[in-house]
């Protein structure tokens, strides 16, 4: 028997998608980590990271766009920090499964 997914499933979907593709580099990650602890300025991103302005800006638009990162102006300083406390949850737990996966496969091969 053959499912087929609805137009609102699909939509959903896609949207989970888009959501993942903002966890889905490296460099965004880092961004990520830099702002566990609160919110940073570009150039605080820049010196956490060591990746250049225009990298940094780059994911910083897709992370925006993503609803992953949110700016405040103040002044002529933009600060950027994790949009909803859930994101580190998310992060935490991946860290979480990668550490327990990582300790299986090394069982695995003593």
């Amino acid at each position: 028997m053959e499912i087929q997914l609805g137009n609102e499933e699909i939509m959903r979907l896609k949207l989970v998608s888009k959501f993942f593709k903002g966890f889905a580099d490296y460099s965004r990650l880092c961004i990520f980590q830099s702002l566990m602890d609160g919110e940073k300025t570009v150039t605080e991103i820049i010196d956490y990271t060591g990746f250049s302005q225009s990298k940094i800006s780059n994911h910083l638009k897709c992370l925006r766009e993503s609803d992953l990162v949110e700016a405040r102006q103040d002044g002529k300083f933009i600060y950027y920090e994790i949009k909803d406390e859930k994101i580190k949850t998310i992060l935490g737990i991946a860290a979480e499964v990668i550490k327990d996966v990582s300790e299986e496969k090394l069982n695995c091969m003593k």
